[in-house]
């Protein structure tokens, strides 16, 4: 069974207004859901019980006892995680779950080549090299790999706007994208409101869109000319973001590779971050 939180992604688009905001409260609210009766949860969400037991049902469980029992899997298997975090006195412990999540982020990165077409990958270099602004924001814990991102393409290309870093709306900084441009999303369920206008508003301004996201069958996949897959952590029992991390990095290792004015930047912004004023004598 899928995890809840991929679940709902690609259910979503199916989903009717009560069952969307019962979706929003379990996905915030995991850790209390999962131990509410289905008419606890309808009252703290502000739905009918009924819409409860067909949103377990519309997610693929057997009715809500199943789905209950499901939250509460996943977030035993968390707060397993996060225990061995706290005792860090019992070095053991520590060693076991950094090695369980390594372990776990190496077979997730392998997996990332199963989900993912070379074709893909090389579609989306192209368009960074020869769009005429790029713009690249990750939602939530996905800007840190944004950011990663777009300092590595600010290097080696022209007009690369972290949107994540300006200090204004999201959907202020994208507002003279055109024809021309690419908006490269970064993110994971359940995408927001604002991140999928983001991308609306790209189309409506003719301008590329391209998503990394958790399957091809995601929500925020149905805007994008391009998509990505990336298996994604949670700082637990799942691994941590290094597989989106490595993505980006071949990303970065793919436009450079036959680049070499690209390789030659590079080579100048790691002298230039060690030059130091001894060397002016």
């Amino acid at each position: 069974m899928k995890r809840i939180n991929e679940a709902i992604s690609e259910k979503y688009p199916g989903f009717t207004k009560g069952q969307r905001t019962l979706a929003a409260y379990v996905t915030e609210h995991c850790d209390k859901a999962a131990f509410m009766s289905s008419f606890e949860l309808a009252d703290a969400s502000g739905v009918s019980q009924s819409t409860v037991m067909r949103f377990a049902v519309a997610l693929g469980y057997g009715g809500y006892g199943d789905f209950q029992q499901a939250m509460q899997n996943e977030l035993q298997g968390r707060l397993t995680t996060l225990s061995g975090f706290e005792k860090q006195e019992e070095k053991s412990e520590d060693r076991d779950a950094f090695e369980r999540i390594a372990a776990t982020d190496a077979v997730n990165i392998k997996k990332n080549i199963d989900l993912n077409d070379m074709e893909a990958i090389r579609n989306l270099c192209m368009r960074l090299n020869f769009s005429s602004k790029i713009y690249i924001y990750g939602q939530g814990y996905a800007s840190i790999a944004a950011q990663y991102l777009s300092g590595y393409l600010r290097v080696i290309l022209r007009n690369v706007c972290d949107v994540n870093h300006t200090a204004i709306e999201p959907l202020a900084a994208i507002a003279d994208i055109d024809a021309g441009d690419l908006l490269l999303l970064i993110s994971f369920p359940v995408h927001t409101e604002n991140t999928k206008k983001m991308a609306a508003y790209a189309r409506h301004r003719g301008a590329g869109v391209a998503t990394i996201s958790e399957g091809a069958r995601s929500e925020i996949a149905d805007y994008a000319d391009l998509n990505l897959v990336s298996e994604y952590g949670d700082y637990g029992l799942n691994g941590t973001m290094a597989p989106l991390i490595s993505l980006c990095g071949s990303i970065v290792s793919m436009l450079i590779r036959d680049d070499e004015k690209a390789q030659k930047k590079l080579r100048l912004s790691e002298e230039a971050t060690a030059f130091n004023l001894g060397d002016l004598s």
